[in-house]
């Protein structure tokens, strides 16, 4: 009796560390799926924010400062043949043979106003007579002498919130220089630049 009872004991035994482990197997199980879950959640909603920041930065208005007066930059401007007029080789019958295109943008909520200035401007020429750009916007075009030093060539002109406008820069020279001289040269950044403030955007 005393065997069957150890046995039977033995057996209850077994049975209870099978079971204990079984629990302890599937309590594990259950722990690292919860982990999967919530990790997964947590990145999501990490993914989430950051989207949201990134996409919040992409609408935003860029702020800086200028002369003492807060600017809200909200023009993207896209240069498809560089940011500077580059003539060289200047001498008779010189015609810029890569136009610069220029595309602007008003990605902000609020119409504003832009210059466009030529600056930073290195040449050989003593004199800008008979050396002309051309400033095409849209289908409307002016031409007028390349300026020796910084200007503005277009002033204040208007863009609307989500509008966009385009620009081509040409150039010519029509006058006459010695034969066979092509050494001359014209070269000036072209740089756009919002003029309205942070009052003008606020009102």
């Amino acid at each position: 009796m005393e065997k069957n009872e150890n046995f039977s004991e033995n057996l209850e035994n077994q049975y209870s560390i099978l079971i204990q482990a079984n629990e302890k197997k599937e309590k594990k199980f259950y722990i690292i799926v919860m982990l999967i879950i919530i990790l997964t959640l947590v990145s999501t909603i990490i993914a989430c924010i950051f989207a949201s920041k990134a996409y919040q930065a992409s609408k935003s208005i860029n702020i800086t400062e200028k002369e003492g007066s807060t600017y809200y930059q909200t023009l993207n401007i896209t240069y498809n043949n560089g940011s500077t007029l580059n003539l060289t080789g200047i001498g008779n019958g010189y015609e810029l043979k890569n136009p610069l295109n220029i595309s602007i943008t008003n990605v902000g909520d609020t119409d504003i106003t832009f210059n466009i200035k030529l600056t930073n401007i290195k040449t050989s020429l003593l004199s800008s007579n008979n050396m002309y750009y051309v400033l095409v916007k849209d289908n409307d075009s002016e031409t007028k002498e390349v300026p020796l030093s910084e200007k503005v060539i277009s002033s204040d002109v208007l863009i609307k919130s989500n509008q966009t406008i385009n620009y081509t820069i040409k150039a010519i020279y029509s006058g006459q220089m010695a034969e066979n001289d092509y050494s001359n040269y014209y070269k000036a950044d072209i740089i756009i630049e919002q003029n309205t403030d942070k009052s003008d955007l606020l009102n």
